[in-house]
């Protein structure tokens, strides 16, 4: 990820919302929670923005901007699960199954979704194991 984010110094990160994700992740990845979550916050800013009326005006136009809000509300709730012990994660993990569901059938949009998810959980590893 590092590699993508230096090839890409001519303009903002936020601009392009995979970079975002990806500049939140590597955050994760260096420890930095506060960090994270000010990424993660400028990227909902950044989608809350681009919401017009004609971008909300039915859900085949607004598909795009819900998947992202869905993208950084799952890793909001990876990152600031109360895991304390053994068997904790299983209602985030429930959770996070039920949000799944509600993708329906757009099978490329679970598994980018997922591949979010497990590049989240595999940073935050040393928590919920």
């Amino acid at each position: 990820m590092e590699k993508y984010l230096r090839l890409y110094d001519a303009g903002d990160v936020s601009e392009v919302f995979n970079l975002g994700i990806a500049q939140a992740l590597l955050a994760l990845k260096n420890g930095d929670a506060s960090k994270f979550h000010n990424h993660v916050s400028m990227l909902r800013d950044k989608v809350a923005g681009s919401m017009s009326y004609a971008a909300t005006s039915s859900l085949r136009a607004c598909h795009d901007l819900m998947l992202r809000c869905h993208v950084l509300s799952d890793l909001e709730m990876i990152v600031d699960a109360p895991i304390t012990g053994e068997g904790d994660s299983q209602p985030i993990l429930a959770a996070l199954d039920r949000r799944l569901e509600v993708l329906g059938a757009y099978t490329s949009d679970k598994q980018y979704l997922l591949g979010v998810r497990r590049a989240a959980m595999e940073l935050m590893r040393y928590v919920w194991a």
